[in-house]
């Protein structure tokens, strides 16, 4: 009788193995689940039935997306009519003013925010 119930108990532990390798078990989880079966098959075999013939969702990276970066224009707003323009240009194509000045003395490029000419220490006009 003894024999018997070791046949069955190996049965079930077959069974069990290979069932929770079908759901997704990995090799350790499923010889413990088969080796409880095994061993306590009146507390184990319920148990696995109730708890874990649930599907085992390995995790997976996380897909990454490759994407390029492209490089937007600098823009800014024309101080006298509110146009948006390209920080390049020298002057608003809606309404004609001077967006890059020009010192008056030396001639070369001024920034907009600057109150004198570094080269020739020119004030700007209308600062």
């Amino acid at each position: 009788m003894m024999f018997l119930g070791l046949i069955v108990a190996g049965f079930a532990a077959y069974w069990v193995y290979n069932d929770a390798k079908g759901f997704g078990y990995d090799n350790g989880s499923a010889a413990m689940w088969a080796l409880g079966t095994f061993l306590l098959l009146i507390v184990v075999l319920p148990l696995y039935l109730v708890i874990g013939r649930k599907p085992q969702y390995k995790r997976r990276e996380e897909p990454t997306i490759d994407i390029e970066g492209t490089a937007v224009e600098d823009t800014m707003l024309c101080p006298m009519c509110g146009g948006k323009v390209r920080q390049d240009y020298n002057a608003c194509p809606y309404c004609s003013h001077t967006l890059q000045p020009k010192c008056t003395q030396c001639g070369r490029d001024l920034e907009r925010e600057w109150r004198t000419c570094p080269y020739c220490q020119t004030p700007t006009p209308g600062k």
